[in-house]
């Protein structure tokens, strides 16, 4: 069987908290994420309520590797996203809709806008939630965003949503981020719940702020997926 590669916008060079892995788990596969605490803990947690993500992923990476297990993403539009070993590609999955969440010492983890108590964060709130998303870029000046990706091999191209939307509609969503990232721009992520957020420098601390949501009519395509065979 084999599966698209995934032609948009993926991350690379994550740390180990920014990623989502199957593993194995004592009853069958299990979705594993590292979570960075304020106390600067580690807390390694896992759900197996994702049996069918698992073995989503689990068939591209054995299909193109021969390994299962391992990271994977999935972006605003809950698709799923996979890198496997010994390949720069990333791989298309297909979508997975069912929220991601993990529990941990009476802690809910979850990518949706709230504190680990449950309770709603505002833009420009700290963001407690998990780091997994996908990398897009304020431009400097604060105008625009973009992200890069590869269409085809040997090839990088760099897509504006200003040439999506108009500069104006543009310039008001990077208003948003600019609000938290400041006029020299840089990277902010978006995960599967459309939520953005982003890591701003406090001394010598990174901490994370939100942003707020993403309002998908104005926003960046949904990355089209080439069928195969």
């Amino acid at each position: 069987m084999s599966f698209p590669i995934f032609r948009g916008n993926v991350p690379s060079n994550v740390n180990k908290d920014a990623k989502y892995v199957v593993r194995r788990g004592e009853d069958g596969s299990v979705i594993s994420l590292t979570y960075s605490s304020e106390d600067d803990e580690r807390w390694y947690v896992s759900t197996e309520e994702h049996s069918e993500l698992a073995e989503m992923v689990n068939e591209v990476k054995t299909a193109v590797s021969g390994s299962p297990n391992g990271s994977f993403y999935i972006n605003e539009y809950h698709q799923v996203i996979v890198p496997v070993v010994g390949s720069d590609e990333y791989y298309y999955a297909g979508e997975y809709h069912k929220p991601l969440k993990f529990e941990f010492e009476g802690k809910i983890l979850s990518g949706e806008p709230v504190d680990l108590e449950g309770n709603p964060i505002s833009a420009g709130d700290y963001w407690v939630g998990p780091h997994p998303g996908i990398p897009y870029v304020l431009q400097a000046g604060g105008k625009d965003i973009y992200y890069k990706f590869s269409p085809r091999p040997n090839v990088e191209k760099k897509v504006l949503l200003s040439k999506i939307i108009g500069p104006i509609e543009s310039q008001k969503i990077a208003k948003n981020v600019l609000s938290i990232k400041g006029f020299e721009g840089g990277r902010f992520y978006v995960n599967e719940f459309g939520c953005m957020f982003a890591p701003v420098q406090e001394g010598f601390v990174t901490k994370y702020k939100y942003i707020g949501k993403i309002d998908f009519e104005r926003w960046f395509p949904k990355p089209e997926i080439e069928e195969t065979d």
